[in-house]
């Protein structure tokens, strides 16, 4: 029974649903929060260029759900769960970045263990002692999510890092003959 302190809504906004049911301020508070996550969505639909524009474009492609996949297989290698770059980053933080976005595409991997990433560093010949200081200063910069604790921490590109990983990989592709 819904009493007059009590307050309902629903509402649809194109794929997103909302429904609520309470008192009146936290049924706002919640469509607040609800609508400032639908604003921050991309598009699910993208519309797709009928040429590339630009060289580094003529790298990407566009994989089976519509997103654009690069040509990385120039850039580096996956070997089963090491992926490693071929091609020396400008830095450790854009390394890391890029390695991130290697092990999403190549592995569909989205939460990346610590481990898998200083291995790939290794393997690419870009030693550090420890990469969960970059993958700190990474998340602050707000390029990465960092999901658990201690030795069970894993980390995801957020919208902003995955464009800032393309961006760098678009450049190191381009550098490949």
């Amino acid at each position: 029974m819904v009493t007059m302190s009590d307050y309902k809504l629903k509402i649809k906004i194109g794929d997103h649903e909302f429904e609520a049911e309470g008192p009146a301020d936290v049924v706002q508070d919640q469509f607040a929060a609800f609508r400032e996550l639908i604003t921050n969505v991309p598009a699910t639909k993208q519309k797709e260029s009928p040429e590339p524009k630009t060289p580094a474009d003529a790298n990407a492609g566009t994989s089976t759900n519509g997103s654009v996949t690069l040509a990385l297989d120039k850039i580096m290698r996956a070997d089963g769960r090491l992926v490693s770059l071929t091609v020396r980053a400008a830095s450790i933080s854009d390394a890391v970045l890029v390695l991130l976005l290697g092990q999403r595409q190549f592995r569909s991997n989205d939460a990346v263990t610590g481990a898998e990433i200083i291995d790939g560093m290794r393997e690419s010949g870009q030693v550090v002692a420890r990469v969960d200081h970059t993958l700190n200063r990474l998340s602050e910069e707000g390029t990465v999510i960092t999901i658990g604790a201690n030795r069970g921490r894993r980390y995801r590109l957020t919208n902003a890092g995955l464009a800032r990983a393309q961006e760098i990989a678009r450049t190191m592709i381009a550098l490949v003959p």
